[in-house]
């Protein structure tokens, strides 16, 4: 099984009303841990990473970008 990745979605502006149908498919495209920002039309949450490729093929999705991970220097 690939590793779990975080991942940030954007949702197109046209299609703010399908928000809840939108994060819905994205669910059962294998997002995890939703957090969904209606205002802000971004959907942010937790997938496999052989699945990013199905959530940006998903109608309404804007796009889907991995989210960094930063770590502060040590000395």
């Amino acid at each position: 099984m690939a590793e779990k990745v975080d991942v940030t979605i954007r949702i197109e502006k046209a299609d703010q009303g399908r928000m809840d149908e939108i994060v819905e498919a994205l669910k059962s495209g294998g997002l995890d841990h939703v957090e969904s920002h209606q205002r802000f039309m971004i959907v942010n949450g937790s997938v496999s990473a052989d699945s990013i490729d199905a959530l940006r093929n998903v109608k309404g999705v804007a796009s889907v970008r991995k989210d960094g991970v930063y770590k502060t220097q040590t000395r």
